[in-house]
């Protein structure tokens, strides 16, 4: 695995995003009044959402990187006013696994 950093930091941040999610979706169903359901539907576009960039972060390897890195720094940004600063940690997390996906990688060489 040639970008295991970037693997780590999206895993870790993708994982801890969904559990907050899920939370949040729990606390939602809790405290809906009624049949609004606004809010539970936007929660789960958000767990979606977190999902989708954990499947990312698991394809990082298979993904050019350019893309990687601008998909993992700009969806994190939009979803972190979506979510209203709840996801804040796992966001940095995945910002700074896409800004690690910019850099170049060293070749190693099996020369003695």
């Amino acid at each position: 695995m040639k970008r295991t950093l970037e693997f780590v930091l999206g895993l870790i941040g993708g994982i801890i995003g969904i559990i907050i999610s899920i939370l949040l979706i729990v606390v939602a169903f809790n405290i809906m009044e009624g049949f609004d359901y606004e809010l539970l539907a936007y929660y789960s576009i958000i767990l979606t959402v977190q999902i989708g960039l954990l499947i990312l972060s698991c394809l990082v390897n298979k993904v050019n990187n350019k893309v990687y890195g601008v998909c993992m720094i700009v969806i994190p940004i939009v979803m972190l006013f979506m979510s209203l600063f709840f996801l804040l940690i796992p966001k940095i997390l995945q910002i700074i696994s896409g800004s690690f996906a910019f850099r170049t990688l060293k070749l190693e060489s099996n020369v003695s």
